[in-house]
């Protein structure tokens, strides 16, 4: 049976490879330093295993399993130089991705990788039982591309619940991952169609006729704002900086011009003397469940994607991009999540 509890706080979290660990940092100020609770998380690629690595920890303790997460996929090369570790991580990561080795087939290989260890580690972390189970709490979003249908899909726990094929789907980026079938459907990465996975978050929350304030918060990976590029390679940066960033202000600016239509209908609805208007047949086709679009927080990294960032597990990368999610998230959250009071626990 789907899970019908009020939705009012969500979170939301974009794709990226290993610039991931910078949601780690907004999440240790979060849930650590904030006490912040969201009663659904929605992720693309990274984001979705963050999400459910918060969403589903097998031990109960959601920070705790997501920094497990990222100790656990640290690359190290002991015998390399400091500024090459980086690129550690281009020969496979033992608890996250694995070079092929059936290279007698490569004529047919869509990918470069395997992504059974990835399998492997969630399976040590995440609670499989209660990701099946639709009732769990927190709600858990996450998308992939229907590669078939050009489309992206939305898998929602609080329907059928989920299992690590939905989040392996949603990280499936190509060439380097492979697609992952889920039923007679293959998927890749949703990052491809949508990085921001909010739209279906907006749908979810609740609506204002439901008692409590609503909020969002969203982490991006991928900064708007960005220099013009001076060579080939900050070209590329730059490219894949716009190809993933937050593009829903647009959209967001225009939902927020039906909010005084919200607020009419409900008043329509709730008010007595309106009572016959509200049970006509116009008032029912006029309210087509308008709901007021909370503001959004939005927890971005600010500085250009360095080059090969996205596989960058060294010890060094993520500590860096974790500081800078920590450092953006206080910044960002001087201001009460929920006006006049701090984040409800």
């Amino acid at each position: 049976m789907a899970d019908e509890t009020p939705i009012l706080k969500a979170l939301v979290l974009q794709g990226g490879g290993a610039l991931g660990a910078f949601a780690l940092g907004a999440v240790r100020v979060l849930y650590g330093e904030r006490g912040y609770r969201p009663d659904l998380i929605s992720g693309v690629s990274i984001g979705a295993i963050t999400a459910v690595l918060l969403a589903r920890p097998k031990n109960g303790d959601a920070l705790a399993t997501l920094e497990a997460f990222w100790k656990t996929v640290t690359v190290a090369a002991p015998w390399w130089p400091d500024a090459w570790q980086r690129y550690a991580s281009s020969f496979g990561n033992p608890r996250f991705f694995a070079p092929r080795t059936d290279v007698w087939a490569a004529a047919g290989w869509t990918s470069l990788y395997s992504t059974d260890p990835l399998r492997r580690t969630l399976e040590e972390l995440v609670d499989l039982e209660a990701l099946k189970d639709p009732a769990a709490r927190p709600r858990l979003l996450v998308t992939a591309t229907d590669i078939e249908a050009g489309q992206i899909e939305t898998f929602d726990s609080g329907k059928d619940g989920l299992t690590l094929d939905h989040i392996l789907a949603s990280g499936s980026l190509p060439p380097s991952f492979p697609m992952t079938r889920i039923g007679e459907a293959a998927y890749w990465d949703g990052g491809l169609f949508d990085n921001t996975p909010l739209g279906d978050v907006l749908e979810r929350l609740s609506s204002s006729d439901v008692a409590g304030a609503r909020e969002i918060v969203v982490v991006n990976l991928f900064a708007n704002a960005g220099k013009v590029p001076g060579d080939f390679a900050e070209v590329n940066q730059r490219v894949l900086d716009l190809t993933f960033a937050n593009k829903t202000r647009s959209d967001l600016s225009l939902l927020k011009r039906f909010n005084p239509v919200a607020v009419l209908l409900k008043t329509i609805r709730t008010t007595p003397e309106w009572k016959d208007l509200a049970e006509s047949e116009v008032f029912r086709a006029a309210d087509a469940g308008y709901i007021e679009v909370p503001e959004v927080k939005a927890i971005t990294r600010k500085g250009a994607t360095a080059n090969g960032a996205w596989s960058d597990f060294s010890a060094a990368g993520i500590a860096a991009l974790a500081h800078e999610g920590a450092e953006a998230t206080r910044e960002e959250l001087e201001n009460p999540l929920v006006a006049g009071g701090q984040p409800r626990a």
